[in-house]
C-alpha cells in the first residue's frame, strides 16, 4: 500500500502582492501631492466631504482616496475627519522648510517613465558604456537637480552632525549640483568655507540657490569637468555624494588620486550615497538604485563598502570606515596621512 502524500502547506500570496501593490501606493503618494492635500489639511483636519467639494471630486471617491492615504501613513483619520500625519507635516506642505514635492515630481515624470522600461534597460545596459558622457541630462541637469535640492539639505544638515568638520576648514563639493550639502553644511559650521564644483551648465543653479542664503562669501562655485579639467586648489576635506555611480570602476579610481594628490596631510574624503550591504541585496533603497542607475544608462552601478575601500586604497588612503549616518545613506570617510 502506497504512503499517503503529504499534505504541502498553502503559501499565501500576500507577501508577493504587497510588492505587487508597490505601484499603488507610490501613484497614491504622487496625486495626493499633485492634488495639494496635505496644504489643504495644513492647519485643520477636513472631511472627506469638504475635500470632495473643494476638489471637484465625487465624495464617495474622496475618502476611498483619503483612506488609502491614512493607510500608507500619510494621513491620520479621525472620525469622519481627516489630517496630516507627522510624516506628511514635515515633508510634504509646500512652504516647509523640508519639502520634498519636487523630489516626488522627479520620480513622477523623470523616474518612473523609465521604469516603465525596465526589462528592455536591462537587455541593453553595458557596463561603462556612458563613460565618456553624464547619464541622461534630464536626470542630472540643472532642473533635476532643483527638484532634489531640499533632500540634499536633510542630508547635509545630517553630516554635518555626524562627521566630525571641526578639524577642517575648506570643503570641495564634487559634483555639488545645486550646492545643497555645502549649503547645509556651511549652515552648521560657522567656520567652514567650501568649493561647488560641477559642470558649467549646472553652476548657475547652485549660485542661485547659495544666494538665496546669502552664503555668497562662503561657498564658491567653479564650473568644470570632473573628468578632464584639473579640481580646484586648497581644500582638506573633499565630499563626493551620490556621484560615484555616474562613472566606471577605472575612472573612480582615478579620481581618488587625484583627491588625493591634491589633499594635505591630514585631510579626508568623505563618500555619501547609496551603498550596499556586502550581500548586496540590502539596504532596500540601494539595491534598488541599482536599477535606477541601469535605467538611465549610467556606467557603473551603487557598490560596497569593500569595493570603495579597495579604490582608495589603491590611491593611498587610511583609515577607511563606514557608518549610516541618514538612514539608508552612508558615509564613507579615508584620510590622507
Amino acid at each position: 500500500m502506497k504512503n499517503a502524500s503529504v499534505p504541502q502547506p498553502i503559501i499565501s500570496p500576500a507577501e508577493l502582492l504587497e510588492i505587487a501593490v508597490g505601484y499603488q501606493k507610490s501613484q497614491t503618494l504622487f496625486t495626493f501631492a499633485e492634488l495639494k492635500i496635505p496644504d489643504l489639511l495644513a492647519h485643520r483636519e477636513m472631511s472627506a466631504n469638504e475635500l470632495a467639494e473643494k476638489l471637484g471630486i465625487h465624495p464617495l471617491a474622496m475618502e476611498r482616496f483619503l483612506n488609502a492615504c491614512a493607510a500608507i501613513g500619510l494621513l491620520r483619520r479621525h472620525g469622519d475627519f481627516f489630517a496630516n500625519s507627522d510624516l506628511t507635516k514635515n515633508l510634504l506642505v509646500e512652504g516647509g522648510e523640508n519639502y520634498l514635492g519636487g523630489q516626488l515630481k522627479r520620480y513622477q515624470n523623470r523616474s518612473y517613465p523609465q521604469w516603465e522600461k525596465l526589462t528592455e534597460h536591462l537587455r541593453d545596459w553595458k557596463y561603462g558604456a556612458g563613460v565618456d558622457k553624464n547619464p541622461e541630462a534630464d536626470d542630472q541637469g540643472a532642473e533635476a537637480m532643483a527638484e532634489q535640492h531640499n533632500l540634499a539639505l536633510l542630508h547635509g544638515h545630517a553630516l554635518a552632525e555626524s562627521f566630525d568638520f571641526s578639524g577642517f576648514s575648506q570643503l570641495l563639493d564634487l559634483g555639488g549640483g545645486s550646492g545643497a550639502m555645502s549649503i547645509a553644511l556651511c549652515e552648521k559650521l560657522p567656520h567652514l568655507r567650501a568649493t561647488v564644483f560641477d559642470l558649467p551648465e549646472n553652476i548657475a543653479k547652485a549660485e542661485e540657490m547659495i544666494a538665496e542664503k546669502n552664503l555668497q562669501k562662503r561657498i564658491k562655485c567653479v564650473g568644470g569637468d570632473i573628468l578632464k579639467d584639473d579640481l580646484p586648489e586648497d581644500f582638506d576635506v573633499a565630499l563626493l555624494a551620490n556621484l560615484l555611480a555616474v562613472f566606471d570602476a577605472e575612472t573612480n579610481k582615478e579620481l581618488f588620486g587625484k583627491i588625493y594628490e591634491k589633499l594635505p596631510a591630514g585631510g579626508a574624503a568623505l563618500v555619501s550615497g547609496w551603498i550596499l550591504d556586502e550581500d548586496r541585496t540590502s539596504p532596500e533603497v540601494a539595491v534598488l538604485f541599482c536599477l535606477e542607475d541601469i535605467c538611465w544608462n549610467a556606467p557603473d552601478v551603487e557598490r560596497t563598502f569593500t569595493t570603495y575601500r579597495e579604490w582608495l586604497e589603491s590611491a593611498n588612503f587610511e583609515e577607511i570606515t563606514i557608518k549610516t549616518y541618514f538612514e539608508p545613506t552612508k558615509l564613507i570617510s579615508a584620510f590622507k596621512k
